[in-house]
């Protein structure tokens, strides 16, 4: 194989260290150089989601998706168990609410059948031996691959490796301007390249129109708030989950196992102002902020996929009392305020097709001339990340 210059990645999160391992394990490129933003690697999405390794039933099969993530599961899941990562064998439940969900669990149900995944549709008898403090309608879903994983642990072993491999990775460094081929940071040096992948989640379509990429998107972010057990919690066997409405890419408040036994409740999908806008008033770009506060306000008027439906019960939940009481239709499990304090949030760097209104539902891969963007880059974004780096390594080869 012939081997070409430099790989320049932008972003240090889950998908750029996946991306830069894939990229330097095949040999195609002589140097591979990583960027990064922030002081360490993996500060936003990628350390601060719950953990969980998805199975895939929940997404279309002619989705990228469908066609990722029974995979991808089995890479995370191989990867972690051999290279010691804290993990949870804990598997999943998907309940049902009430009879008018059933058709939404059957629907399930054949998505994971068609994407190759392990998922069985069994009768409520049978839920006492999957997790009897669950409680549903008539049928549920057991994923037995639908695990935990420590995201910090994860995130340290793909740094270290990727130093031994021999990857540089450049920290604290943002980029800012950009050329035909080479990037500038903020300090006005120039970063050279052959070919640039654009890995950098929330700010990803941002860095993709400083690289002369023209699109239809804007970023429409969502605050994922979670309340997590002060103390361990040896009650549960595993994960709790309702049945979502497949019409948004959100699942729904649920009961999540973590890697070390913790249970943590959420998320939610909260409206937010900014890729990184984790409290109130923090975090806030004021160079992106009009932009989503004017697309907020007509889907909120228009009322368009149900935004303002969707916001204002979203809204409700800083309620920690109606948080709770969300997740105590799934089990019998008396959930109270004081077992549970508010936990590190996550943003969720959802897309907008603004020529249509819609929610882009699945990840999108674009690229212009020499220059790869992956965005969209939403749950089970962490999940797909093995699977998702061979596929943008596997496409630049080619």
């Amino acid at each position: 194989m012939k081997k070409i210059g430099s790989l320049l990645i932008i972003g240090g999160g889950i998908i750029g260290l996946t991306t830069a391992r894939e990229a330097i394990k095949s040999g195609f490129f002589k140097k591979v150089l990583l960027i990064e933003k922030e002081g360490e690697l993996g500060s936003h999405a990628s350390r601060r989601n719950s953990g969980v390794i998805h199975a895939g039933f929940y997404y279309d099969p002619n989705s990228q998706k469908g066609k990722f993530c029974s995979n991808a599961n089995k890479l995370m899941r191989q990867y972690c168990i051999q290279n010691g990562i804290p993990i949870n064998k804990c598997g999943k439940v998907v309940i049902t609410r009430n009879p008018s969900e059933i058709n939404t669990l059957e629907l399930l149900y054949e998505r994971g059948k068609r994407n190759n995944c392990n998922v069985e549709l069994l009768l409520e008898k049978d839920l006492q031996y999957y997790e009897p403090l669950a409680k549903t309608v008539d049928k549920f879903l057991w994923s037995p691959n639908t695990w935990s994983a420590s995201p910090r642990a994860l995130i340290n072993n793909l740094e270290k490796e990727l130093i031994e491999l021999g990857v540089n990775i450049i920290y604290s460094t943002k980029i800012i301007g950009a050329s035909d081929n080479y990037v500038i940071d903020q300090k006005g040096k120039k970063y050279f390249y052959d070919v640039l992948i654009n890995n950098s989640g929330g700010y990803c379509l941002e860095i993709a129109k400083l690289l002369g990429l023209k699109t239809n998107y804007e970023i429409l972010p969502f605050k994922g708030l979670y309340l997590k057990s002060k103390h361990v919690l040896r009650n549960f066997n595993c994960h709790i989950y309702p049945v979502p409405n497949i019409e948004t890419p959100f699942l729904g408040i649920h009961t999540t196992l973590t890697f070390d036994k913790y249970l943590k409740l959420g998320p939610t999908a909260l409206p937010a102002f900014s890729p990184e806008n984790y409290s109130l008033f923090k975090g806030i770009d004021m160079n992106l902020l009009p932009k989503i506060l004017a697309t907020q306000s007509s889907l909120f008027l228009k009322n368009n996929f149900k935004f303002r439906d969707l916001a204002l019960k979203e809204i409700s939940f800083l309620n920690k009392d109606k948080f709770i009481k969300e997740a105590q239709k799934l089990t019998h499990f008396k959930l109270i305020q004081n077992l549970f304090e508010w936990y590190s949030p996550g943003i969720r760097p959802q897309l907008i097709n603004k020529k249509n209104n819609s929610l882009e539902m699945d990840f999108i891969f674009l690229n212009n001339d020499n220059k790869y963007h992956l965005i969209n880059s939403i749950s089970p974004a962490w999940t797909c990340c093995f699977q998702t780096s061979k596929y943008i390594i596997k496409k630049i080869i080619k």
